[in-house]
C-alpha cells in the first residue's frame, strides 16, 4: 500500500499516508482547528494527564505557539491513585522537559484534604467533576482564555451515543469542539483540538514522534461504560466523523439547556444548587 502523496510505504490506511505525510497531516489538522476557532493570541491552560491524548495535544500546541502567539501552561492534578498517579506525573514531567513549557502540579490531598481513593462509589464520575472544577477555578483565577482538553473523536462519539441511549437529548448541546468563556459566571471556556481525530490517529502520531505516554488505563476506569462501549462497538473513521458532523448540525434545532447558574455558598464558583457538587463531595469525605 503506497502513500497517496508519494511512493513511500503507507503506514496508515485512512488516510493512506507514509510516516512523513502522516505527521504533516496530523499537525496540519491541529493548525486548521486553531485557525477555524480563532485560537490566536490566547493564554491556554493545557490539562495533561500523561495519556496519549493530552501528551499529543501538549506537544503540538508547544510547536505551534509561536505561529499562533499562544501562552501555554501545562497543568497536572495529582489525584492520589497508587502507582498510576506517580507514573502519570513522570510522563507530565518528561513532556514538559521536551517542550520547555511551564508545568503546575496541583496536589489534591494537600490542597483539598482528600484523594480520589477516598471516593468509594463511582470514583470515575466524581474524578471528572473534580478535575473540571479545579481546572476551571485555576484558569479563572489566573486569567486564562481557555482550558485545553485532550478529548478525541472516539470520546465524542461515546458521549453522543451514551446520552441518546439514556434519552438525555438536551445534554447533546454540550458536545462540540469549543465552549465559550463567560467571565461574569466564572466559567472558562474549553477547547478540544483533537476533536476530529481518532484514538488510532493519535496513537500513531505519539509513536512516530516517540512521545512518552502512560500505556495503561486508570485502574478505576476498567469497568467504565465508556471502556465497554469502545470495546464492543466499532465504527470507521468516516462514520465517526459523520456522526459528529450530524450532531453538530442537529444542535441548531435542539432545545437549549435552560440552567440557572448560581454561585456556591461555600466556594463562590458556578453551580445549579446552593452548594456545588465539589464542596458537597469534600464535606462528605471529611465527615
Amino acid at each position: 500500500m503506497k502513500c497517496q502523496h508519494c511512493k513511500k510505504k503507507a503506514i496508515f490506511k485512512s488516510p493512506r499516508l507514509c510516516e512523513d505525510h502522516f505527521v504533516e497531516y496530523f499537525e496540519r489538522k491541529i493548525g486548521k482547528f486553531l485557525d477555524k476557532y480563532k485560537i490566536k493570541n490566547k493564554k491556554l491552560l493545557v490539562a495533561i494527564s500523561g495519556g496519549k491524548d493530552s501528551v499529543a495535544v501538549s506537544y503540538i500546541l508547544s510547536k505551534l505557539k509561536e505561529k499562533f502567539n499562544l501562552k501555554i501552561e501545562y497543568f497536572f492534578i495529582r489525584l492520589g491513585i497508587p502507582v498510576f498517579t506517580e507514573k502519570s506525573e513522570e510522563i507530565a514531567l518528561k513532556i514538559t522537559q521536551m517542550t520547555n513549557e511551564k508545568l503546575t502540579i496541583y496536589d489534591l490531598e494537600k490542597e483539598e484534604g482528600f484523594t480520589i481513593m477516598d471516593i468509594k462509589y463511582k470514583p470515575c464520575s466524581y474524578c471528572g467533576m473534580i478535575r473540571r472544577y479545579i481546572l476551571n477555578k485555576y484558569a479563572f483565577e489566573n486569567d486564562f482564555d481557555y482550558v485545553v482538553l485532550g478529548h478525541n473523536l472516539d470520546d465524542e462519539v461515546f458521549f453522543i451515543f451514551n446520552n441518546m441511549f439514556n434519552k438525555n437529548i438536551t445534554q447533546l448541546q454540550r458536545t462540540g469542539p469549543l465552549t465559550p468563556t463567560i467571565k461574569e459566571k466564572k466559567l472558562v471556556g474549553r477547547i478540544k483540538p483533537l476533536y476530529f481525530l481518532t484514538e488510532e490517529e493519535i496513537l500513531t502520531y505519539t509513536k512516530l514522534k516517540s512521545l512518552p505516554y502512560i500505556g495503561c488505563a486508570c485502574p478505576n476506569s476498567l469497568k467504565s461504560t465508556q471502556k465497554k462501549f469502545k470495546t464492543n462497538i466499532e465504527f470507521s473513521r468516516d462514520q465517526k466523523l459523520n456522526i459528529v458532523y450530524s450532531i453538530l448540525e442537529m444542535k441548531k434545532f435542539l432545545p437549549e439547556e435552560k440552567i440557572e447558574i448560581k454561585f456556591c455558598e461555600k466556594c463562590g464558583y458556578p453551580t445549579t444548587s446552593n452548594i456545588c457538587k465539589f464542596c458537597r463531595t469534600k464535606e462528605r469525605i471529611r465527615g
